[in-house]
């Protein structure tokens, strides 16, 4: 019967508090109270209403009290308007033909108020003012709001004296019961029962004196006391069961719910906060203060819950949304505490529920706390009620020893996310959404680093991680048109991708099976994918395509690990996936979403090929897997770029599938017996043909784009390297030459058939026959010397340079002229500059007509032929950009290009000469060796010296004929500080004539072709 009674009074005394809040849900459903922002528009409507009435009246009272001026009663006299404090008046319209004159100043309302005392009798004669209309629009112009009175100012002495006394006062007379409860427990002087008796006597007391001294205007004292009276009748009523188990848990439930109610009743019939505050206070600090050491979490909690509802509807009925943080952050203290200090991990469900029960509380309170429209206090209630239970979370998180098993938590962050999305989308607050989401990242991060991961447990953080990203992106799809900043888009694009990496970083760790990951990246691709749909969004394919292929290049690291699948399954999975993203894209409907999506396809192939030639998973692959499979990928790359119309993903796709080929081709050990070399020259052959071809076939697609051409033009000399190793593995080095002669022929077939691209203007045409024209060339060039197998790189270099050069003359493109000037350089430097060219063959038993003439000659002569074909045009092709580097007005690459074939047919004739008097198998460059080698260099110089003059003579070249003059000058230097001291007899002689013979010619040729002719011309050239 007790607990049937204890029962039957908890049902009572929790139908009045439901039925209240269902009663206010309705009457707000009924009164047309939609949202925040619906509820102030009514408030702003029915206060310009008032105050357009309360102006009418006001203008009404002013005219009917205005006596006649003398300008009125003479109609002769212009009209003033009335000396009446307020608003201005209305400017009447203007008078009509045809209309009675209105009246200058606001008439009266058609229900005009009675004056306060009778009309003077001149005003019988005044036409009846005619009715008001307001105006439209908001309030009127002529309506002033009067400026407000200034505060009075505080009076320290009755604040302090009144209710500063009575607050501290309520404050003593609460501690003065409880440690008098306090001094009872210690010494023992009454019985428990009198105890419990005499505090609830006392609360009771103080209540009612509290309504004495309130009936006699003692406001601030009564309400003291009546907070003092709550907070005993806490203490009494929880100590007769925490400490003296006088009661059951049910009756004392019911008392403390009394307590609350009665609180409650008395803040909100007499205003008081201060009340409602003591209460909340008392009720609080009741159990930390009389803790008994015992832990009893749902008797605590749920009297914290009876607690926070009284509170919280208190607050609404009195619009204190303050009392609602009160309550939350006394709420949050009393679970820090008990999770801290008494929750073990055999109580972690009970924490989490007592964690979650009390957010989703304060969450729905926000919705009715703060009154009709929402402040920035009830904002924080909820942002509160959201932002504390995630560091619970984390908390929780962060102790392994709380239990292997992420879902338990999970479920409280699914339950915080989706409150977290529903107060952003009221009150259009996406920061508490966002925040949300990097709280539920955060958590799950730090649970996967303080857990070893094992299958199950990988299987269950990818399915947390995808449950999680559909939760934020369920809002989405509740507010399809909101596409800004302001919307849950941000939360559910970080949730999104913030998991993915999440996922990401988990595979590269401990070695687990693919399967769980696989599955969470796939998930989360297709939200992901789902959310690109919508307006501005549609990069999140390429996202979620980029987080694909990193997590299957990650996870390829554990290769040779026994949970490592079959090494085939990352060719077919990126290739099923590329066709899949392909389909995809075709059925997108909105232009931006279908390109986004071809990215995002190009985006998964190319990082896949690119991970697979990084992986030693490669290198354990056959030809047709490893070469095929990669093969094949850069091919659906190329079938995205297609699409696209984007050069940038063909360089891309034919960058990284070389890349991986020539990975392949080099971690295999090549020999003539191998089985697989067939199958790899077949496939690479296949790739060069693709990638050098694609761009002619598909010409409409990537007509002003310039790299997809490059890209092509470039697939033969990027194969070239590995297919020279294949070819000789199978063929031998013999016909070597056959393999370039092969490629330049494809690279002048695809220069052919880009004739037929367009007009001869067309740039397109332009640019894709100068770069397979070059391709051509260089492998023709190379061919030649490769097959010879002397000096070819040289030689190679020199007459591609040339090759270029005549290019360059029949296509008017300034790369071909710097790429065949940097070649020539190249060729120059190589000659000149690299002793170790001496040692690469040994001497020939011929004299000068040896591989010296032909390695140093065949590129002066190519070196010649450039400034043939420079010098004409150099100048008059230079591109705007290029008017600095000719600021002289001179071909500098013309000049250049001579000077190199100079230097290089000087060291060829000191070569030459080394070698005839050279005795060893090696040659090297000696000069004093015998008085005839000294002699001969002497008069090689002289002679060069000669030649260079009576060539720069003959071509009228100032700078020929000073560089003549330049290697004159040094050969005397020679002959005088050298050859004087070393030469012996008949070469001392010879030498000396020899020089005198050169300096005489000299003389005579100055005077016969030069200083006859007049002055030189300026502007003269080496070439």
């Amino acid at each position: 019967m007790i607990w049937f009674l204890a029962f039957l009074l908890l049902g009572f005394l929790l139908a009045g508090p439901i039925l209240a809040l269902i009663a206010l849900v309705q009457v707000r459903r009924a009164s047309g109270a939609g949202r925040p922002s619906d509820r102030i528009d009514s408030f702003d409507a029915r206060l310009v209403a008032l105050t357009r009435r309360i102006a009418a009246l006001e203008q009404a009272a002013a005219l009917a009290r205005r006596e006649p001026s003398v300008e009125e009663q003479s109609p002769h006299l212009p009209a003033r308007p009335p000396a009446v404090s307020g608003p201005p008046p209305v400017a009447s319209p203007p008078v009509t033909a045809g209309h009675p004159p209105m009246s200058a100043y606001p008439a009266a309302p058609s229900h005009p108020v009675a004056p306060p005392h009778p009309p003077v009798p001149s005003m019988a004669a005044r036409p009846a003012a005619p009715a008001y209309r307001p105006p439209a629009g908001n309030i009127p112009p002529a309506v002033t709001r009067p400026p407000r009175p200034p505060s009075p100012p505080i009076d320290w002495e009755r604040w302090i004296g009144i209710r500063g006394a009575a607050v501290v006062g309520a404050i003593a007379l609460g501690l003065a019961g409880i440690l008098f409860f306090k001094y009872s427990i210690e010494k023992g002087l009454i019985t428990p029962s009198m105890r419990v008796a005499l505090g609830t006597l006392t609360g009771l007391a103080c209540l009612a004196g509290a309504e004495w001294l309130r009936a006699r205007k003692y406001r601030q004292t009564a309400e003291a006391i009546s907070g003092a009276g709550v907070i005993v009748l806490y203490a009494a009523f929880w100590a007769s069961h925490a400490l003296y188990h006088l009661v059951g848990m049910p009756l004392v439930f019911g008392l403390m719910v009394l307590v609350t109610a009665v609180c409650c009743l008395l803040a909100v019939r007499h205003a008081s906060l201060l009340v409602a505050v003591l209460g909340l206070v008392g009720g609080f600090a009741t159990p930390l203060l009389l803790s008994s050491g015992q832990d009893r979490p749902l008797g605590l909690f749920g009297y914290v819950l009876l607690l926070d509802f009284g509170l919280l509807a208190v607050g609404h009925k009195r619009r204190w949304p303050s009392l609602g943080i009160l309550s939350l952050l006394a709420t949050v203290l009393l679970q820090g505490l008990w999770i801290v200090l008494r929750m073990g991990p055999d109580r972690l469900f009970l924490g989490l529920a007592i964690v979650a029960l009390f957010a989703v509380l304060f969450l729905l309170a926000g919705r009715w706390s703060g009154g009709t429209a929402p402040s920035g206090a009830v904002a924080l209630s909820q942002i509160g009620a959201v932002t504390f239970p995630f560091a619970f979370a984390l908390y929780f998180a962060s102790r392994a020893d709380l239990g292997p098993h992420l879902y338990p938590i999970a479920i409280l962050l699914a339950l915080l996310s989706a409150g977290a999305g529903w107060v952003a989308r009221e009150q259009r607050q996406a920061a508490l959404g966002t925040g949300a989401a990097c709280a539920a990242l955060v958590v799950t991060a730090v649970w996967i680093l303080r857990h070893t991961m094992t299958t199950a447990l990988a299987w269950e953080a990818a399915g947390v991680a995808v449950g999680l990203a559909a939760i934020f992106h369920l809002f989405v799809e509740l507010d399809r048109e909101d596409a800004g900043t302001e919307g849950p888009a941000p939360a559910a694009i970080l949730a999104g991708l913030g998991f993915m990496a999440i996922l990401i970083v988990a595979s590269g760790g401990k070695a687990l099976p693919i399967a769980p990951w696989l599955a969470g990246w796939t998930g989360l691709m297709c939200l992901l994918y789902r959310h690109a749909a919508f307006p501005q969004r549609a990069w999140l394919q390429v996202a979620a395509a980029a987080g694909a292929g990193m997590g299957l290049g990650l996870y390829m690291t554990h290769y040779g690990d026994a949970v490592f699948p079959a090494k085939e399954l990352f060719v077919a999975l990126p290739v099923g996936a590329c066709v899949l993203l392909q389909l995809v894209a075709q059925l997108r409907g909105d232009q931006e979403v279908r390109r986004a999506a071809q990215h995002a396809a190009a985006t998964l192939a190319v990082l896949a090929v690119f991970f697979l030639a990084t992986s030693s998973c490669l290198l354990a692959m056959g030809p047709w897997m490893g070469l095929g499979g990669t093969l094949l990928l850069g091919i659906l790359g190329m079938i995205a770029a297609t699409w696209l119309g984007n050069g940038g993903w063909a360089v891309a796709a034919t960058g990284t599938t070389f890349f991986a080929h020539a990975t392949w081709t080099a971690g295999h050990a090549i020999t003539s017996a191998s089985h697989e070399d067939p199958a790899s020259f077949f496939l690479q052959g296949v790739a060069v043909l693709v990638f050098a071809l694609w761009p002619l076939v598909t010409a409409q697609r990537f007509s002003g784009d310039r790299f997809a051409w490059y890209a092509a033009a470039l697939a033969g000399p990027l194969w070239f390297f590995p297919l020279r190793r294949l070819y000789v593995a199978l063929f031998g080095d013999a016909a070597i030459g056959i393999l370039p002669v092969a490629l330049g022929a494809l690279s002048l077939l695809a220069a052919t058939q880009s004739r037929r691209l367009g007009p001869a203007d067309d740039p397109t045409r332009r640019r894709a026959l100068v770069w397979f024209s070059a391709v051509a060339l260089c492998f023709v060039a190379v061919a030649i010397p490769l097959q010879l197998e002397k000096q070819w790189i040289t030689i190679g270099w020199a007459l591609q340079g040339l090759a270029v050069l005549a290019l360059w003359r029949r296509l008017d493109h300034p790369g071909l002229k710097y790429f065949a000037l940097g070649l020539l350089g190249a060729t120059t430097l190589r000659l000149v500059a690299n002793p170790a060219l001496l040692g690469y063959y040994p001497r020939s038993t011929i004299r000068v007509f040896n591989w010296l003439t032909y390695t140093y000659l065949v590129p002066a002569a190519a070196l010649l032929g450039g400034v043939a074909l420079l010098k004409p045009w150099e100048m008059a092709r230079a591109r705007r950009w290029e008017k600095g580097l000719y600021a002289s007005a001179h071909p500098i690459g013309a000049i250049a290009s001579g000077l190199a074939a100079i230097v290089v047919i000087f060291v060829w004739i000191n070569l030459t000469i080394a070698d005839w008097f050279a005795t060893g198998t090696v040659l090297s460059l000696r000069f004093g060796e015998s008085p005839a080698q000294r002699l001969t260099v002497s008069i090689a110089w002289g002679v060069y010296g000669l030649i260079l003059l009576g060539w720069g003579m003959g071509r009228d070249s100032v700078g020929l004929r000073w560089l003549s003059l330049c290697f004159l000058l040094v050969t005397i230097g020679k002959v005088f500080l050298h050859d004087l001291g070393e030469l012996r007899d008949l070469y001392r002689v010879a030498s000396l004539v020899g020089l005198a013979v050169s300096l005489i010619l000299v003389s005579l040729l100055y005077q016969r072709f030069v200083f006859r002719k007049g002055p030189p011309q300026p502007g003269g050239e080496i070439a």
